[in-house]
């Protein structure tokens, strides 16, 4: 190979490979909508029982990552059920610095990063919302409660199964993720 043709072949990976490493970077599925959930014939959704109210003492705060001081996000401890089909279900309320509370009844399908909401409401009850539609997770842990509960609380990504409520709850209690010290 003469000095030539590897100063040629040099310059072609130096130009091609940055523009590759983007190109495979900015490439996500999920966020350009191409990525399609699994087909789960065989999963159908259990029977939901939405909460009527909301118990004020029974709340767990935990962090979002990006720990804006504008809200507070907690889930109601004993809300937390791990369903028969699979998914775990939970009473989520969010406060304002200012003392407005929404509440919303959720579930999340720990195997296909899908999230539903069964129920809104404010800071004492909840109100069900029929006709409810499984939506994806978005992956932004910086400005998403659910990706945070999703990828660090509630979810065990690697099974895709929820994780225990007593390690869920413990991480919250140390501004922590499940599994993780």
């Amino acid at each position: 190979m003469t000095l030539r043709n590897v100063w040629l072949l040099l310059f072609v990976v130096l130009v091609a490979t940055p523009a590759l490493a983007r190109d495979i970077l900015m490439d996500d599925p999920i966020d350009e909508g191409e990525y399609d959930v699994p087909d789960r014939p065989d999963w159908l959704e259990g029977e939901v029982q939405v909460p009527e109210s909301i118990n004020s003492d029974d709340l767990q705060e935990f962090q979002v990552a990006a720990n804006e001081s504008r809200f507070r996000y907690f889930v109601e401890r004993n809300s937390i059920q791990h369903a028969s089909d699979g998914a775990v279900r939970f009473t989520l309320v969010i406060r304002s610095s200012s003392g407005a509370a929404n509440s919303s009844y959720e579930g999340f399908r720990c195997r296909e990063r899908l999230y539903k909401v069964y129920a809104y409401g404010g800071s004492e009850r909840l109100t069900p919302m029929p006709g409810g539609e499984w939506e994806r997770i978005p992956k932004d842990e910086s400005t998403d409660y659910r990706a945070t509960l999703y990828d660090d609380l509630l979810c065990n990504l690697q099974i895709g199964e929820p994780n225990p409520v007593e390690k869920v709850f413990e991480a919250m209690r140390n501004n922590r993720k499940v599994g993780r010290d």
